[in-house]
């Protein structure tokens, strides 16, 4: 059996469909259903952010981000997004508040931002896959380290992602692309949480990563690990 087919069997019994799929926003009216969602899902804590999502903003459309949207497959609807942005052309948002230090801001770094899911029934499990999607496309473009924004209390839900503080734990900064709002400023290593999870026992390493999920961004899991295992191979040979 070759390497690339093990990597098919192995997901052939832990493949799981979801109620929705997950795709990159690819027209101005994708944009615009993401900006609906910010704006429901920040409104309901924060009507003022809410307001200041409510339309589409310049980094959605700029080569350096992709806003990934969720579509319920009973009717097609919008029913969650979240923004990732690799620093190519520009530096991340989040260094317009707090300049990250050089020993995290080298190689690839990127941030997920702007994860919004408007209605109040669909919890964990969603928020739970945009996030994995998020995950899988900046390992699929070669990133080193990822950044997230995090404010109070919600800060408190990534406790189970075993992710590191940039400043002091429980410290807090201002960010302008965030309304000015304390956010903590959370990071982890793109190809070392796989092995922190399994180590610690993690669940979440049996959902991110011992479990394929096809509706995530044309099954890119799948796709990522095909490509890194043809790579191995090949340094091997």
């Amino acid at each position: 059996m070759s390497s690339v087919s093990e990597v098919n069997f192995l997901f052939d019994s832990t493949s799981q469909l979801l109620p929705f799929w997950i795709a990159i926003a690819k027209t101005e009216h994708e944009l615009e259903l993401a900006a609906k969602a910010r704006q429901l899902a920040y409104g309901r804590h924060l009507p003022s952010l809410g307001e200041m999502l409510a339309k589409p903003d310049a980094d959605d459309a700029h080569p350096d981000s992709a806003v990934l949207l969720a579509f319920s497959k009973l009717d097609g609807s919008c029913i969650g997004t979240v923004r990732v942005q690799i620093a190519n052309q520009q530096q991340l948002r989040l260094e317009e508040s707090y300049v990250l230090p050089k020993a995290l801001s080298t190689g690839r770094v990127a941030e997920v931002s702007r994860l919004a899911i408007p209605a109040r029934s669909n919890g964990l499990t969603l928020r739970l896959m945009l996030i994995k999607a998020a995950y899988w496309y900046i390992r699929a473009k070669l990133v080193d380290r990822c950044f997230l924004c995090v404010r109070y209390p919600v800060d408190r839900q990534y406790r189970r992602f075993e992710l590191d503080d940039v400043l002091q734990p429980n410290e807090f900064v201002e960010m302008k692309h965030i309304g000015m709002i304390p956010h903590r400023i959370l990071w982890f290593d793109v190809f070392h949480i796989e092995a922190r999870w399994l180590l610690s026992a993690n669940p979440l390493h049996s959902v991110y990563f011992a479990s394929s999920h096809p509706d995530l961004l044309q099954n890119i899991q799948m796709r990522t690990l095909q490509l890194e295992t043809q790579q191995q191979v090949r340094s091997i040979g």
